[in-house]
């Protein structure tokens, strides 16, 4: 989902059931994580949409 903004219950819904009685906090760690092994580099793919959600950004070449 390249360049397209995704919400928390979005990620929610898709990642993990939708019944999932857990925390929405559970999101932002798991993009810290993956922050952790992607983005340790520029340029950085994983950008938050305040208020909105996340967006995979590509480099472009």
């Amino acid at each position: 989902n390249a360049r397209r903004v995704l919400s928390k219950t979005q990620i929610l819904d898709h990642v993990w059931a939708y019944d999932f009685g857990g925390d929405a906090n559970v999101v932002e760690t798991y993009i810290s994580y993956l922050r952790k092994k992607v983005d340790h580099t520029e340029p950085r793919l994983i950008h938050t949409v305040r208020g909105v959600g996340y967006v995979l950004r590509m480099p472009t070449s």
